[in-house]
């Protein structure tokens, strides 16, 4: 989990009490009543793509007014008008600044064609998940002419959410590999073996931003008494990141290995390390990679790899899966049940 401390407001509020089902604040006139709305207050549904704010104790799937703004993100980037209620109308506002430290925005401001209404949102403290970024705690002020500035405490998330699909993935009936202990997130990449950080710069250079700067400072797993498994942050995009794993003894010593990603047969020949929006299974020792060709994340592909015993006592990663989504068409679907190009014999 990441956590980062994001900029200041200018202008702050207290907060106030629900005042009825969906409503934020009371309709008098120095005061702006602001309300919740939900799924169904949206033009089209909701979208996969989307950039949301909530009410901070309300949930959007099950509560029936939960969003304070919302808009959809195409997978070209753009963000669409947002869509906010006060009183009894919806506004829609246009997204004019998004920006802060580490190129995912730790503030946004929105407001309408005629500047009468304005969103400034402050996220504090967020998370990276598989293809979105979800916003744990988040400040939300409504500017409005004539008003007293409204501010709330808001969760939500910006990125593209695959629907849930009831049922069992195809993929879970893989092989399952050596078990991989709890993660244990690292405060800084510092704490990763120096001995092993410079492996991946000797091997994985043409991967990796060497020297970058990251929001995370990876993870550690224990795989026994005599081994421990590191994921080193490697690069850092607009949606989606990666990480390199090596090993090491346990506690780490000398000895230190980058562990490759083994590709499909017309892949051979290519060394890859950098495992994209990286996932461990633990229970099932596997490593799933997710590499989107955008952001909307309606194409690209996925991998599944599990942690084998290999030759000579060392531990090796072994790819039991292959899926490729190659038509960009919009539909953000499970990547795992994109199909399925390749599968050992």
């Amino acid at each position: 989990m990441l956590r980062i401390l994001g900029l200041s407001l200018v202008l702050s509020a207290v907060f106030a009490g629900i005042a009825g089902q969906g409503a934020l604040a009371s309709d008098d006139e120095h005061e702006i009543a602001l309300k919740l709305f939900g799924t169904k207050d949206l033009q089209g549904g909701l979208p996969e793509c989307r950039l949301s704010f909530w009410q901070h104790n309300k949930d959007p799937e099950t509560d029936r007014y939960a969003f304070l703004l919302h808009a959809a993100k195409p997978g070209d980037g753009r963000v669409e008008p947002a869509r906010l209620k006060i009183g009894r109308d919806f506004y829609s506002l246009q997204q004019l600044v998004h920006g802060g430290e580490g190129g995912f925005g730790q503030h946004y401001v929105f407001a309408t064609s005629d500047r009468k209404v304005k969103v400034q949102i402050e996220v504090i403290d967020y998370t990276f998940k598989d293809h979105f970024v979800q916003f744990d705690k988040v400040k939300l002020t409504v500017i409005q002419k004539g008003k007293i500035p409204f501010t709330a405490n808001a969760k939500g998330l910006s990125g593209c959410v695959p629907q849930k699909i009831k049922g069992t993935p195809p993929s879970a009936s893989l092989p399952a590999g050596v078990p991989i202990g709890p993660e244990r997130l690292l405060a800084d990449v510092a704490q990763v073996p120096r001995v092993l950080r410079t492996l991946m710069r000797d091997y994985a250079a043409e991967d990796c931003d060497i020297g970058g700067a990251f929001a995370w400072g990876g993870a550690r797993y224990e795989i026994s008494d005599g081994y421990l498994l590191w994921q080193i942050p490697c690069t850092m995009g607009a949606y989606q990141g990666s990480g390199v794993f090596g090993l090491t003894q346990n506690p780490a010593g000398a000895w230190v290995e980058l562990l490759t990603l083994p590709n499909p047969p017309w892949l051979e020949g290519y060394q890859n390390y950098a495992a994209m929006s990286a996932e461990v299974d633990g229970r099932l020792g596997h490593i799933v990679t997710t590499a989107f060709k955008r952001g909307s994340g309606d194409c690209g592909v996925r991998q599944t790899f599990r942690l084998i015993d290999g030759p000579g006592e060392v531990l090796e990663l072994e790819l039991l899966e292959y899926r490729e989504k190659f038509d960009c068409d919009g539909n953000a679907t499970d990547p795992g049940r994109w199909p399925v190009e390749f599968r050992p014999n």
